[in-house]
């Protein structure tokens, strides 16, 4: 592997211009109730299949970090979290703001989501190369079981109805098998005749269509104007004090290792990690009857520990070819249409790129601390724009991004029935996430199983070689038994106290 290389990939003026627009990107769609990182990265998508690739993924580590870290903005000055990654903020952050702590509740916050983000960026560091070294050894039954065990465990580690969840997945792992046939590339399958079709459904018009357009008809119906409730102090730059950094050390600390282990759980993400650090550092106080009046631990906890997330999410994505969350699935189809391969073959075929990312994502964390602590009054003011103006710009953005790919007006109308699919999921409360993990993981689930088959002979055969493949498949069988066990002695536990 070349050093200069990546070095030059990483510092060089194009690379800290794109990584600064990234995290601005991230931060805005962040802080601003109703949008979203994995919008963003949506938005993105049609505009890196042109740029170079290292050029390309300073630009979403960018944004991944940045979106992350926003919605603390609106967390702490409206009380509304601007991603479910800052819900636990609101609590201690809000009184602090309304007692004229405001410009300290967002030191705070910023410091506390750039140190969890380090963090697990040196676990990325430390795992994600031995990780992938050691499935260079796997054979497609291995593959199969690993990205078998994600998809399940994103589908039942999921917050809500873990059968909600497995109806969308399994929508998500059916649309992989529209088009021409992975193995033979001869079979036809629910063409319905249409040439359109032969070539599959595109990661671009499927999360715009799923995932970003049902969230911008959702915003529509209650558009207003929202006015911070409670007044900012001026600096000139939001710095964490001294004192407070040195207070607060240990329980970033305890906030960043845990983020980084729910980073790797598929299915997780920030929203679970910021409320299990909350919970975690108030269990750890002398004083827990002070959380929720504005004790600083209340932000640092679950601030390091949502943007522990980012790397902690990036170590399977990297190392397995297995995203962690939404946002790395997008970031893995992003990839794909870069003509990169991730997990094993990425550290062997270009560990250039491997290598590019981890330090990509390094340093993002550094611009996204010194763009934060110099922008969050501008933010704040930001919060103020009426979605009448942002969610037309949004729409036209999608649109012309999913043509403009291959100058396809055909992706515009599947796009448009994947958003009436998406819009009715949301309304129902069916969780998107799982459909996009299912879309990701669903072509590498049946590759993998079909060569298996052909390679062993039988499925039989498959399940006969002792294999960590084997191990994972069978743990992929014994969560849904559980939970459907555990599922049947509620109710009866529900009927008998009734």
């Amino acid at each position: 592997m070349d050093w200069n290389t990546v070095i030059h990939n990483v510092f060089n003026v194009y690379s800290i211009l794109y990584m600064t627009v990234g995290c601005a990107l991230g931060t805005v769609f962040g802080c601003i109730p109703g949008l979203s990182t994995p919008i963003a990265l949506a938005l993105v998508l049609p505009l890196i299949f042109k740029t170079d690739v290292h050029l390309a993924i300073c630009l979403m580590m960018g944004i991944y970090c940045g979106g992350v870290s926003g919605g603390l903005v609106s967390a702490i000055m409206l009380k509304i979290p601007g991603s479910s990654a800052a819900v636990a903020t609101t609590f201690d952050g809000y009184p602090m703001a309304q007692r004229g702590e405001g410009a300290r509740a967002m030191s705070i916050g910023v410091f506390a989501s750039f140190f969890g983000g380090t963090v697990s960026t040196i676990f990325l560091m430390l795992l994600a190369n031995p990780l992938a070294h050691i499935a260079l050894g796997f054979g497609p039954w291995e593959y199969f079981g690993t990205a078998l065990m994600a998809l399940i465990l994103a589908v039942f580690l999921m917050k809500g109805d873990p059968l909600k969840s497995l109806i969308t997945a399994c929508i998500g792992v059916l649309l992989t098998t529209v088009g021409i046939s992975p193995i033979d590339g001869v079979a036809e399958r629910f063409t319905f005749g249409s040439v359109h079709l032969k070539n599959g459904f595109q990661m671009i018009a499927l999360v715009i269509g799923v995932f970003a357009l049902p969230e911008v008809l959702k915003n529509a119906g209650r558009i207003k104007n929202i006015k911070p409730a409670v007044k900012l102090e001026k600096k000139r730059f939001y710095l964490i004090s001294w004192s407070d950094l040195k207070e607060l050390f240990t329980t970033m600390v305890r906030g960043s290792i845990l983020g980084t282990i729910v980073g790797i759980l598929p299915g997780l993400g920030g929203g679970p990690a910021c409320l299990m650090g909350y919970a975690m550092e108030k269990r750890f106080s002398k004083e827990p009857e002070t959380f929720g009046t504005g004790n600083p631990h209340g932000i640092a906890a679950p601030e390091s520990a949502n943007n522990a997330t980012v790397g902690g999410a990036l170590i399977p994505m990297l190392s397995l070819g297995v995203p962690g969350d939404t946002n790395t699935s997008i970031i893995l189809g992003a990839f794909t249409l870069l003509g990169i391969a991730t997990g094993p073959i990425m550290v062997q075929n270009t560990p250039e790129v491997f290598t590019t990312t981890i330090l990509a994502v390094f340093v993002a964390n550094f611009v996204m601390l010194i763009l934060q602590s110099f922008s969050i009054p501008y933010l704040v003011k930001m919060l103020s724009v009426s979605n009448i103006y942002l969610l037309p710009i949004i729409t036209v953005f999608c649109v012309t991004g999913c043509i403009s790919l291959n100058n396809n007006t055909f992706e515009v109308y599947y796009m448009m029935v994947l958003l009436f699919i998406g819009y009715l999921l949301e309304s129902n409360d069916y969780p998107v996430a799982p459909l996009i993990i299912g879309f990701v993981l669903g072509g590498t689930v049946e590759t993998n199983l079909r060569r298996s088959i052909m390679y062993y002979g039988s499925f039989t055969n498959c399940l006969s070689k002792v294999s960590i493949g084997t191990l994972f498949f069978g743990v992929s069988i014994i969560i849904p038994i559980i939970y459907l066990i555990l599922g049947i002695k509620n109710a009866r536990d529900a009927k008998k106290a009734s």
